[in-house]
């Protein structure tokens, strides 16, 4: 029995060490967008982790305490078109090359862009 918990134990924690390599290798890559097909996709992707933070960056924004649905679309396709244009360089996004400043950044400046209307 105990030889079957050591077994197991290790391949718990070879898994764990793994899926966290498997992450960080994610996270170096560089995300192709250069087709049509693929900036949408990734643009879908980001536009998701946008919403999500979008409390947050409202917070800091201080000029708004919330937005509409429609309206935070619009903030966080602008903001994501920013970041892809901006950092996307020969047609690849490196998300560990983005920090969280430039990203609130992008949103902020198109929160601001989009009160202004």
């Amino acid at each position: 029995m105990k030889i079957f918990a050591r077994i197991l134990l290790v391949t718990v924690v070879a898994v764990i060490v793994l899926a966290a390599l498997a992450f960080v290798w994610g996270m170096q890559r560089a995300i192709d967008v250069s087709t049509p097909e693929a900036r949408a996709q990734q643009m879908e992707a980001m536009v998701l982790g946008c919403k999500v933070r979008m409390p947050e960056v409202l917070k800091k924004a201080q000029s708004a305490t919330s937005l509409p649905p429609e309206q935070m679309n619009q903030v966080c396709a602008c903001a994501v078109n920013r970041v892809i244009d901006t950092y996307a360089v020969d047609g690849k996004l490196k998300p560990s090359d983005i920090t969280e400043e430039q990203t609130d950044a992008a949103e902020l400046a198109c929160i601001q862009e989009l009160t202004a209307q």
